[in-house]
């Protein structure tokens, strides 16, 4: 049996997934490196480094994952969660190509290595779909009388409680989301690598630009979206 032929247990592979998600705090499409800081190995390259043949080919930098039982029992309850959620899209056979090939791999016993990079996603769907349902009830409940602030173009300064930050990968950058006064409010931002990330469920000063009224992509309640936001 060669080596791209062999075959892991998805449950090992599946908790690897949820220790790389832990480590890295997101889930991560590139490897990325820094001149005073640790390496952060994408998601799928953890997968591929904890599970190598020969260490001798690993890079310099990597530590094999220490993977908690918490990493286990998460990886037990995403197959179950994930398959729930898409009952009725797998029955009306709309999904899409890649969750397919997903639940197809989280309903098998076995994994070959080619399947690390759809399965190390896993964390982050399970994750997020999960909070994505409490956002949704706490946002009908508290912000049902959301309006847009200021005009387009007008600077903004207030006080803005943080509801949820995400890596957005395709921009390489931070989306936040939050509100002022009872006013939903986002806007992307860079942070240095090397810094603690603002803490959700914390309030603190902004200032910035309007950049356009829109709705929130959740309950399409009026949002306002900012940018050249300046925090502190």
């Amino acid at each position: 049996m060669t080596t791209q032929e062999k075959k892991f247990p998805l449950v090992d592979i599946l908790s690897a997934s949820f220790a790389a998600y832990r480590i890295n705090g997101d889930y991560y499409k590139e490897t990325r490196r820094f001149e005073e800081s640790p390496t952060q190995f994408s998601n799928k390259d953890c997968l591929v480094e904890q599970f190598r043949n020969d260490e001798h080919f690993s890079p310099p930098d990597w530590q094999q994952m220490t993977i908690k039982d918490e990493d286990l029992q998460n990886a037990l309850a995403s197959v179950e969660w994930i398959n729930k959620e898409n009952t009725l899209a797998i029955m009306a056979d709309t999904l899409s190509d890649y969750m397919k090939t997903l639940i197809g791999c989280l309903n098998t016993q076995q994994l070959t290595k080619e399947m690390f990079g759809i399965v190390a996603v896993t964390p982050k769907i399970y994750f997020e779909g999960k909070k994505k349902k409490d956002v949704k009830k706490s946002l009908k409940t508290n912000f049902s009388e959301s309006k847009h602030i200021s005009t387009i173009g007008s600077v903004f300064q207030g006080e803005f409680t943080l509801h949820e930050i995400k890596f957005v990968d395709k921009f390489s950058c931070h989306v936040l989301n939050g509100s002022c006064e009872g006013n939903l409010i986002s806007f992307f931002k860079s942070f240095d690598q090397t810094k603690d990330l603002p803490k959700e469920n914390t309030t603190f000063k902004i200032k910035a630009k309007v950049k356009r009224h829109g709705e929130n992509f959740i309950t399409k309640f009026p949002e306002t979206i900012l940018n050249y936001v300046k925090i502190g």
